[in-house]
């Protein structure tokens, strides 16, 4: 004899005509948090975001929904909100795939106009279409915060073509005039997308307009002498920017001269990474000249830009006068040679602010090394005695 069949509770049914009919009815009208929660855990994944964005904040529903999508999620890049990482996510992937030909611009301003509320950080690993940038800050206004725009293109395989990588002229021409107005955008990255002088020199005369951007990445690009000085009237008395990032250019000396002006007078400059670039004995000295009491700089990295003897002896000096810098990297240096190294440790060993001092590969006699590390340990130590007794 077959086992009677239970019946749904009431309460359950109307839950789940709640849940099949939401989008025809989208309200939860006056029902307690328990049964909107049951609700969401049920709604279906391909509902309108104009409807669900407004009216649902449960984090379980927008990880069901992400999950649904794409793989391997982490929110913590994404505010650790599911639902923020799915506006993100869904919004970037419109625009990499966006095609003129094919795909109506007025969708994607709409689009654009209403995921505003939620998208703090937009990524853009590939631009094909090379669409003008201002649209998205027409259309966001006071988003996104965070920038991240490369023009590469994703699984290209035997169809690969270098002329489609990179920022054009007129790319950047765009870029600059949305930037010269914009107010809210904090960080730009535009690293490893080609750029050289004239390029950086075209963007640069958007960003000298702004105010808003204190962290900008201009890495793994070309950027040589005249980009570099470019760059450099970023960093007047006026500049807001505290992480400059310019690893793996083509900087050389009269560049790093441009820069060593700047930085006498900077005071918002907290990082600045020149690492993998071809500054030389001349050049890292001059701004390591430049820095020697320069009142805001806690992260210098100098490192494999064919430093030599000239640059240690301007580099102990500035690690000796300097009360701000915390973290220094000059590994790569191969000309200091033993000489250099045992300046550079006479200098660390009475700087009581130095947290870190990477010199590897410098050709430090392994005793020199090994003070120096001794030497920041012990000012660790102290500084956190002293913290501890506050």
């Amino acid at each position: 004899m077959n086992a009677p069949r239970s019946i749904p509770a009431l309460k359950d049914l109307c839950v789940q005509v709640v849940a099949l009919n939401f989008e025809e009815n989208p309200t939860f009208g006056q029902l307690p948090e328990k049964y909107i929660r049951k609700i969401t855990n049920i709604l279906a994944l391909d509902l309108p975001l104009e409807l669900v964005g407004s009216l649902i904040n449960d984090e379980d529903y927008w990880k069901r929904r992400c999950n649904a999508r794409w793989k391997s999620l982490e929110p913590s890049a994404h505010g650790n909100s599911y639902k923020q990482m799915y506006f993100e996510r869904n919004l970037q992937d419109a625009i990499e795939q966006y095609t003129p030909s094919m795909t109506s611009e007025n969708d994607l301003r709409r689009l654009m106009t209403y995921s505003r509320r939620f998208v703090q950080t937009l990524n853009l690993r590939q631009l094909p279409s090379h669409m003008d940038l201002g649209i998205v800050f027409d259309c966001m206004v006071s988003s996104p915060s965070s920038l991240s725009v490369h023009y590469n293109l994703q699984n290209v395989g035997m169809e690969y073509d270098r002329s489609l990588f990179g920022m054009k002229l007129a790319d950047c021409r765009n870029l600059a005039k949305a930037l010269e107005s914009n107010e809210t955008l904090t960080y730009l990255d535009v690293s490893n997308n080609g750029l050289d002088d004239d390029k950086v020199r075209m963007l640069a005369s958007g960003l000298v307009e702004n105010m808003s951007i204190t962290h900008l990445n201009i890495s793994h690009n070309k950027v040589a002498d005249r980009g570099m000085r470019a760059l450099a009237k970023l960093l007047d008395m006026r500049s807001v920017i505290a992480v400059l990032e310019l690893q793996d250019n083509q900087i050389h000396t009269e560049g790093a001269k441009s820069l060593a002006r700047v930085l006498k007078t900077n005071q918002a400059l907290t990082s600045l990474n020149l690492r993998l670039n071809r500054m030389g004995d001349e050049g890292c000295k001059v701004v390591c000249e430049a820095l020697k009491t320069n009142p805001s700089l806690g992260s210098l990295n100098l490192a494999a830009n064919s430093a030599g003897k000239n640059a240690v002896s301007a580099l102990a000096a500035m690690v000796r006068l300097n009360k701000t810098l915390t973290q220094l990297d000059v590994s790569c240096n191969s000309g200091f040679g033993p000489d250099g190294c045992e300046q550079l440790r006479r200098a660390v060993e009475n700087n009581s602010s130095l947290m870190l001092c990477d010199m590897r590969q410098c050709g430090a006699d392994p005793d020199d090394a090994f003070a120096v590390s001794a030497a920041i340990e012990c000012w660790q130590q102290l500084s956190a005695e002293m913290c501890g007794g506050i």
